[in-house]
């Protein structure tokens, strides 16, 4: 599918992986080492979570009274936001759906190993913030409280409201961390995305969706190597991720040591090598086309996609009754 070349940027020398596809595609060369996720199904296709049968039933703490009080933490530092969102995709990202273990949605990140992983560095500060309100609702369980955080988030920024499933056990000691080099690395490209959705039961279509969260928040150098944000609202949530990755011309950033791609018309915004797989494989490029197209279809199937990650491993989840955000 890719032919590869090189490119001599100043005196570095980075593989080039040119599709082999016609048209506007070929102006989206990728100078990188990719992504991974998604099972390569035909169709677009979303299974269902493992609260789809949950019966309603009141949690033991106030949902209402959280809800606003995350509202609050996330309105004093607009970054935070973001960073909700990355701790439960990192929580529920170690689970391997084949061997079923890895403790996902348990906050086995609260312990070592899991803490210490180079793809979780960082992720001290939201567990920090939400730490209060831990106190404030000793009823809810740290694995609730991290995914309830997270789909404020979501809506907050402008993204879709996800109906909050609880019961969430937390995982005792650190026995359960699943192993470190699970979670997608942003310097691979697309078999490696695959193999890394694949293992936590995701399609192409609800790969491409989940990676749609890179719309909001920001690289650092100091966490991951990478700089900067992926579009020019980095608070706000809708399909912007998808129309930046067709509509901009990406090179090269040659002021950053690990390879990352910035938009040549402004240098401000940036892509890792694992997004521009999405648009350099047709099967992903197809849903990225679609979303960017439709910023309510994005939020419905990232809405799915993003319910059916942070209830992975979950048991006798029960569906909270709907309160008004």
């Amino acid at each position: 599918m890719f032919r590869c070349a090189c490119v001599r940027l100043g005196q570095r020398v980075l593989p080039t992986f040119v599709p082999s596809m016609s048209g506007s595609s070929r102006r989206a060369r990728g100078l990188f080492t990719g992504i991974a996720v998604g099972t390569v199904v035909s169709g677009a296709m979303f299974v269902s979570c493992a609260s789809a049968s949950a019966r309603v039933e009141k949690p033991p703490f106030d949902l209402q009274s959280l809800r606003t009080d995350i509202e609050n933490l996330i309105s004093e530092n607009l970054n935070l936001g973001p960073s909700l969102i990355r701790l439960a995709w990192h929580e529920a990202g170690s689970y391997d759906c084949f061997k079923k273990d890895g403790a996902p949605n348990s906050a086995s990140m609260r312990f070592k190993p899991e803490c210490t992983y180079a793809g979780n560095k960082g992720l001290d500060v939201p567990r920090k913030a939400l730490e209060p309100l831990k106190k404030k609702y000793p009823q809810i369980s740290y694995a609730d409280l991290w995914v309830l955080a997270a789909y404020v988030a979501i809506e907050y920024m402008g993204g879709p409201a996800i109906p909050f499933c609880w019961g969430r056990v937390d995982a005792k000691d650190g026995s359960v961390c699943g192993p470190d080099g699970r979670l997608p690395d942003g310097a691979q490209t697309q078999d490696h995305v695959r193999s890394v959705f694949t293992r936590l039961g995701f399609t192409d279509q609800e790969t491409v969706a989940l990676i749609g969260a890179h719309t909001c928040g920001e690289c650092h150098i100091k966490y991951s190597g990478y700089e900067g944000p992926w579009t020019h609202d980095k608070n706000g949530f809708d399909n912007s991720f998808f129309t930046q990755l067709l509509e901009e011309d990406w090179v090269v950033n040659p002021k950053i040591e690990k390879m990352q791609m910035m938009d040549r018309a402004t240098t401000k915004l940036m892509m890792l090598p694992s997004d521009m797989c999405l648009i350099l494989d047709p099967k992903y490029r197809k849903y990225v086309e679609m979303y960017a197209k439709d910023n309510d279809r994005f939020n419905d199937d990232f809405s799915r996609a993003f319910k059916k990650l942070t209830e992975l491993g979950t048991k006798n989840l029960r569906n909270a009754p709907a309160v008004s955000s």
